[in-house]
């Protein structure tokens, strides 16, 4: 995903692959309109400034609730407690509303990390359809409060294992602030790669060390060599990890991921595929 690439502040519609071979490295997150989700917007945007990245927000029409609205029995109450049926066209008008409101909080959260940005609507589940659109040059931000560990975890595997993407999941509760400082200032917490003794796990630390560097945060290094997740989850607690690098391949079951991420108290980044090391920021 990291070839490093100049960025502007822009905000086209799709024109986010280069005309070279080599796709555009991109920063893709899901959108919504909920504050907890704006949260993970900053982050994906600072990120995306750290590897000079573009920032890709897809905003998916949800197929399942389309498909209840189109129930006869299906109801909906609003907030004054009025019931009425649902209806499939009024509950689309409600989606391409919500996605012009997260279009406008796209570029307003690319504008102040300065990068570059684009913006689409998909139809499908949410988490699946973002799994679908991601290739190799991707990192894809993962964040379902109301989905189960074994969910994302499964969306994650698909991304990283299928599509040999990155995905940088954010689990249930987890706090966001100190993973990445702003382009205003202040401090950050260590920037923490795992390295499971493997060839992948030395170029996921590597990669994570001069990613400290160019976003001016400490790095941490743990072993996880003979380690399961509880172990090294609690050893980032331990150090105030605020971003957990970690090969992709070192998980074992589907819901390893989510549980990393919820008991360490911190993002993770999963490296689809063997990382080439950053250069350093000019």
């Amino acid at each position: 995903m990291m070839a490093v690439k100049p960025a502007s502040p822009t905000g086209g519609d799709d024109g986010d692959e280069s005309s070279s071979s080599r796709p555009a490295p991109r920063i893709v997150i899901g959108l919504d309109t909920h504050f907890i989700a704006r949260e993970a917007l900053t982050l994906a945007a600072r990120l995306a400034a750290s590897v000079d990245a573009r920032l890709r927000g897809i905003f998916v029409e949800d197929e399942n609730l389309l498909s209840l609205s189109a129930l006869p029995f299906a109801r909906e109450i609003s907030l004054s407690g009025d019931v009425r049926g649902l209806n499939p066209d009024r509950m689309l008008r409600a989606m391409q509303a919500q996605a012009d409101s997260a279009r406008r909080i796209l570029l307003r959260a690319a504008a102040d990390a300065h990068v570059d940005c684009s913006f689409a609507v998909l139809r499908g589940r949410p988490l699946a359809a973002l799994a679908a659109a991601a290739n190799a040059e991707d990192t894809v931000v993962l964040r379902s409060p109301h989905a189960t560990a074994r969910e994302v975890g499964r969306t994650a595997r698909a991304a990283t294992r299928d599509a040999r993407a990155d995905v940088l999941l954010v689990a249930r509760g987890v706090g966001l602030g100190g993973a990445f400082p702003s382009a205003a200032g202040g401090s950050a917490r260590p920037l923490t790669a795992i390295d499971d003794g493997s060839s992948g796990g030395e170029a996921c630390a590597a990669f994570a060390e001069t990613l400290a560097r160019r976003s001016a945060t400490p790095f941490r290094r743990i072993l996880a060599r003979g380690h399961d997740v509880a172990d090294v989850a609690a050893a980032a607690r331990r150090i105030g990890a605020g971003l957990l690098v970690v090969n992709a391949d070192w998980l074992g079951g589907d819901d390893d991921a989510a549980l990393l991420s919820a008991a360490a108290g911190c993002p993770v980044l999963l490296l689809g595929g063997e990382r080439a090391p950053l250069s350093p920021k000019s």
